[in-house]
């Protein structure tokens, strides 16, 4: 990484056109989301000061509206390539015009798998650093697979479209490896008790599930069980980080899979920041100002450049598929210790790690 930063700063002095070119961010600066959105932004700009690329930050309010607004910007503030998004509303409003200008997008938030299964036909220039949602469900399967071959085990889902697709999704992975679950339950979210799913939970003898829902509901689904005599073993997905949700604390054990949280090799240049989405806009970031030199140097588009290169990150060497997808990103298990998610013990034979 130092070793290109170097060779990157040599071209700028050799090169005034890759001076002026300019990384875009996109990031939610607003309501709920701007502290995530703040992540994306310290992450993005650390990058690219080491780089010596100037960089333009908009905001996208996480909406449609937000998103068309943020795209315009960052096309009159005359930057060359555009790195963020958290929000699937955003980025599919930007798209289009921020193609229409022939300017490329690298998401780090967004994991509809729309975003990059359509691109062939929609002819987007859009890659991707943020992992695929269907990445979410695979990485869920195994890890069930892994710790409850032997054992019963259940689903249990809050009713809403996405948990309940990936519900479905586990479930027929768990069913290709010839697993299947002993019961099947639901539940209406937001409730402030839940003592009659427990209840149904404790007549069933099943002690082990698969939870798709938030982390203010799947406290509430413990500590209830708790209150019967009931330990229950969870295991969640990436909703369990919902950081602004601790009226109800988690208890010890629960299982979430997740892409990487935390990066060490960060803490230097990004101190307490170097966590969440600063790691995957830290290296989208020198994705895009590697993407930048090569095209100054070899006159290349950034399209064909992002589709057959592969980048030094932070994070490790990113190439994107045919898709537009990297797989940067693994998810893997991490355990609640009471205070924050820490890796699992068995983590190598899940790949990835918290660099």
């Amino acid at each position: 990484m130092k070793r290109f930063a170097l060779a990157l700063a040599a071209l700028l002095i050799a090169s005034p056109g890759l001076a002026q070119a300019r990384i875009g961010i996109a990031a939610p600066l607003t309501d709920s989301a701007a502290l995530l959105g703040e992540q994306i932004e310290a992450g993005a700009k650390a990058a690219a000061d080491t780089a010596g690329v100037e960089t333009v930050t908009a905001d996208t309010a996480c909406t449609s509206e937000g998103g068309k607004a943020a795209a315009e910007r960052l096309l009159a503030e005359g930057a060359s390539i555009v790195i963020g998004f958290l929000c699937t509303e955003a980025i599919e409003a930007a798209l289009p015009i921020l193609t229409g200008k022939g300017v490329p997008v690298i998401d780090v938030g967004v994991r509809a798998n729309r975003l990059t299964d359509r691109r062939e036909r929609s002819g987007q220039l859009v890659w991707r650093v943020a992992p695929r949602s269907d990445a979410e469900a695979t990485a869920i399967a195994e890890s069930v697979a892994t710790r409850w071959s032997d054992e019963p085990f259940g689903f249990i889902e809050d009713g809403s479209i996405a948990n309940r697709a990936l519900t479905d999704t586990v479930r027929r992975l768990l069913g290709d490896k010839g697993l299947q679950p002993s019961l099947m339950d639901n539940y209406r979210p937001a409730e402030e008790k839940q003592f009659g799913l427990a209840r149904r939970l404790q007549r069933s003898g099943v002690t082990r599930f698969v939870i798709a829902g938030d982390r203010p509901d799947i406290a509430v689904i413990l500590r209830d069980a708790a209150e019967l005599g009931l330990d229950l073993e969870v295991i969640g997905g990436e909703s369990l980080m919902d950081e602004t949700s601790v009226d109800q604390p988690l208890g010890d054990g629960v299982i979430a899979v997740l892409p990487p949280m935390r990066f060490p090799a960060l803490v230097e240049t990004l101190g307490d920041k170097a966590h969440g989405y600063a790691g995957p806009a830290y290296a989208s970031a020198e994705i895009a100002a590697e993407a930048l030199a090569l095209a100054e140097e070899s006159d290349r588009s950034l399209a064909d450049i992002l589709n057959g290169e592969t980048f030094e990150t932070v994070l490790g060497p990113a190439r994107f598929d045919e898709k537009g997808d990297s797989g940067l990103l693994e998810w893997r298990p991490y355990v609640w210790t009471g205070e924050d998610f820490a890796p699992l013990a068995d983590q190598a034979a899940h790949g990835g790690s918290d660099r």
